[in-house]
């Protein structure tokens, strides 16, 4: 039997320490209801550690990676922190999806914000920022790379079905994996996006689902 779940997420943009889980991290209030609305925040350079690193993601010889093209939109959207999402007007979404996911990798926390739907949801710059800042200080920006060499080497190859709604998701092949990584089993999982004005954007209320079927279920039916 396979069990639906959604996927939350405990990290700025999409990955998770929580066995693999992702989704965009949870609203930090940077003010209170009284005080004066605080100046926009905007992207600063990142710097990433040199020193040690003792990766905690099992190494199962996949990639992340981006196509000529792919670079050549992120490269273009990401220059200067311009994140002018105009220049996904008419790409593919898994075009847009894999910049997503490499602006999370490179730390680039505007990048993702401004490629969200966001719908009813009421998260601002600030609180994004906030809780970008927060994954930051308990791990290791590097390990972001490392899950999404986990969790989206497939993602680039990924069916998408337009529901018609002006909504639709990206269906692709992925992994999840207990809490100490022990067992790892593949899954069917699903990155939903929203057009707006011509361009696919990620979906901020429900960025992925999936359906996992462990080796026990198979055996069962």
């Amino acid at each position: 039997m396979k069990r639906s779940l959604i996927l939350t997420g405990c990290l700025a943009f999409f990955l998770s320490a929580c066995g693999g889980a992702l989704g965009p991290p949870p609203p930090v209030s940077t003010s209170s209801p009284t005080a004066p609305p605080t100046e926009e925040v905007h992207q600063e350079a990142v710097v990433f550690p040199t020193g040690d690193y003792d990766n905690p993601i099992p190494d199962i010889g996949t990639k992340f990676t981006l196509t000529a093209a792919q670079q050549a939109l992120f490269d273009t959207y990401s220059k200067d922190f311009n994140f002018d999402i105009s220049v996904f007007k008419g790409a593919a979404p898994v075009d847009v999806a894999q910049v997503y996911i490499e602006c999370g990798n490179e730390g680039l926390w505007e990048g993702e914000y401004n490629l969200f739907y966001l719908g009813a949801a009421k998260i601002t710059k600030a609180q994004y920022k906030a809780g970008d800042e927060q994954d930051l200080s308990t791990r290791d920006i590097r390990t972001r790379r490392d899950y999404a060499n986990l969790v989206f080497p497939m993602l680039n190859d990924g069916k998408f079905t337009d529901n018609g709604d002006g909504s639709g998701y990206i269906e692709f092949d992925s992994v999840e994996s207990t809490s100490d990584y022990q067992d790892i089993v593949n899954v069917k999982a699903k990155m939903n996006l929203q057009q707006v004005n011509g361009i696919w954007l990620i979906n901020y209320n429900k960025i992925f689902e999936t359906e996992t079927e462990t080796a026990s279920e198979t055996a069962s039916q």
